[in-house]
């Protein structure tokens, strides 16, 4: 291994082309976190330099590259191990910078600019060695759009976008766009010093631009050197490594990871936008694809799969004796993946939606390896996925609703996907009986009697996110409407109001032989609780159910007035609301529960 720092100068000057390994995660970098940070340092060290005075070099970082053997007098040819994303960024800058020179008639600074990013090798035969960079499979056709492009318009054109646009929606001609749109609009300042900006930028980017590059030999393990970097900037992801590892292998048992990626991979690649996009909140957010292989390890290992170790979990499944050959993971990736992709999206059948629009709310994502292994093995038969789901739905809200903990779920979710294996019977009741069977606190299904104490008694306000306890009331409305109503979809996104309200002391007195402190409980539970618009919600705030002081001016004739919710045309039936009332609705709504969340044992 032989590490130096290098100008760009000595990178790009020369004839050379560097390949991006198939292997490799596509073009990410982006302009909040790296393009717009390059350009601010680019613009002013060059006008440093355009003003005659001295300039310090900007380091970008290190690339790690492998020089590969080519017949002598060949074009040298090197593998990017690690660099592609700065070094990819660079050439889309120098591209853009060369078509503004052009369009200006800078000949002598286009011909020095066209030296960094063209090659010109005599013995050059395929189309593609006229680049300085080859990209990885997935950024190909962008790459080669952005390099052949004359200019903005013309790049717009090829993708059919408006000529006024700022981006295409990819990633690379969206580089070339922002450093094109930039850089333009620098030159633009004070015209009269054009030549002298193009001068410095040209200068800045070829002798001032730097970076760490280690080159391997023949000792060193290009694939051990990848898995244990992490490139600056944007880290790699586990599933980087992961196609890394997968590739690799197949190239050393048949000599075909190219085949391979295409049959079985590029999507992931290509699909960038929904696979690397970030999901979850917080800490736990990360980016979708590693989700993915999380539910997809843990169900393909029948053990929960840390999001922590995904790689070494990887890589003990594939060195034990279930992993089977590289081809095998690869395609079972490929199966899996397209079924979670479609789950994503809206499913045609309503109450599977449903179900699907629940679980986002309820957020239980280890319930992922055993619906992709649902869906794999029974998708053929919607009756008994639906039923199935139902009663997972049912499992999942009723322990909510109990206030029972989540803990342990990736196990009770584990041992519920090797039951799918059981053909004691249909599946249907082989998963019914299975959430039956738990009798301990981290997987008992909670029976009538205990999910309506919960329904009537616990502070579901207090206890229950907003989102969720919205999905509840918008399943009671839904639950409300009969096939007379005109439609039965429920508006989303409502706002939850307390009808008798928390600060209930100005106007609300209390009932002969209630508490103060017990109606502050009774407050909280879900028969006091609806839905309204955002608009109507604030308008309701502390007022009486009725205003005896002020006549038509309480809260029943508001409802009565302005909302078309089946819920309040409920509420607006009683005369009056306290205590009394807010339980007997508490049981109605319960009877609504039930239909929405039966129990097994019904």
């Amino acid at each position: 291994m032989q590490v130096g720092t290098l100008a760009v100068q000595y990178i790009f000057d020369k004839d050379v082309l560097y390949t991006v390994p198939l292997y490799q995660r596509p073009y990410v970098w982006s302009e909040s976190e790296q393009w717009k940070p390059l350009w601010e340092d680019l613009q002013n060290l060059a006008d440093t330099i355009a003003d005659g005075k001295p300039a310090r070099a900007h380091f970008m970082g290190a690339s790690v590259q492998d020089k590969r053997p080519v017949p002598p007098g060949q074009m040298e040819v090197r593998t990017l191990i690690d660099g592609q994303q700065r070094l990819t960024t660079l050439q889309i800058l120098l591209k853009a910078f060369r078509d503004l020179v052009a369009a200006r008639g800078n000949e002598p600074y286009l011909r020095a600019v066209d030296k960094l990013v063209r090659n010109n090798h005599p013995l050059s035969t395929a189309p593609h060695e006229q680049f300085k960079i080859w990209p990885t499979n997935a950024d190909r056709d962008d790459f080669r759009a952005v390099m052949d492009c004359a200019g903005r318009a013309a790049l717009l054109d090829s993708f059919g976008i408006k000529r006024s646009s700022k981006r295409v929606g990819r990633n690379i001609p969206d580089a070339y766009l922002y450093f094109t749109n930039v850089i333009e609009a620098w030159l633009q300042e004070i015209p009269a010093s054009t030549d002298k900006k193009i001068a410095g930028l040209y200068s800045a980017v070829r002798d001032n631009v730097r970076l760490v590059i280690i080159d391997l030999d023949d000792k060193d393990d290009a694939q051990v050197i990848f898995e244990t970097l992490n490139a600056r900037g944007t880290p790699l992801l586990s599933a980087d490594l992961v196609k890394n590892s997968l590739l690799n292998e197949v190239q050393a048992e048949n000599g075909s990871a190219e085949t391979a990626y295409e049959q079985y991979w590029r999507k992931f690649d290509t699909e960038a936008s929904f696979w690397r996009e970030q999901i979850g909140r917080g800490h736990a957010q990360r980016a979708r694809i590693e989700t993915f292989l999380q539910h997809t390890l843990t169900l393909l290992t029948g053990n929960v799969v840390s999001a922590a170790h995904l790689y070494a979990s990887y890589r003990d499944y594939s060195e034990s004796g279930q992993g089977g050959t590289a081809i095998e993971r690869l395609a079972k990736f490929q199966k899996y993946g397209a079924i979670f992709k479609r789950l994503q999206g809206e499913y045609a059948i309503k109450r599977i939606n449903a179900f699907f629009e629940r679980l986002r709310t309820l957020d239980v994502i280890t319930a992922w390896p055993f619906i992709l292994a649902l869906f794999e093995r029974h998708e053929g038969e919607p009756e008994t996925v639906e039923s199935i789901l139902v009663d997972l739905e049912s499992f999942l809200v009723r322990r909510m609703v109990c206030r029972l903990s989540t803990r342990g779920y990736g196990d009770v979710f584990a041992a519920l996907t090797a039951k799918l294996d059981d053909d004691s019977g249909t599946a249907g009741a082989v998963v019914r009986n299975a959430l039956l069977a738990g009798t301990a606190e981290n997987d008992r299904w909670p029976n009538d009697k205990e999910f309506e104490s919960g329904w009537v008694n616990n502070g579901l306000y207090e206890n229950l996110t907003r989102p969720r306890l919205r999905m509840l009331l918008e399943a009671m409305e839904a639950g409300s409407r009969n096939h007379f109503a005109e439609t039965q979809a429920v508006p989303k996104n409502l706002t939850i109001e307390h009808v008798m309200p928390q600060n209930w002391r100005a106007h609300w007195p209390l009932t002969p032989g209630v508490s103060a402190e017990d109606r502050d409980k009774v407050v909280q539970t879900i028969g006091n609780l609806t839905l309204l618009n955002e608009k109507l919600n604030p308008s309701q705030s502390n007022k009486p159910w009725m205003d005896g002081a002020i006549p038509d001016a309480g809260k029943q004739l508001a409802l009565n007035a302005h909302s078309v919710l089946y819920l309040n045309k409920a509420l607006c039936e009683y005369p009056d609301w306290n205590e009394e009332r807010i339980l007997a609705r508490s049981k109605q709504l319960f009877v609504i529960a039930l239909k929405f969340w039966p129990h097994g044992m019904n």
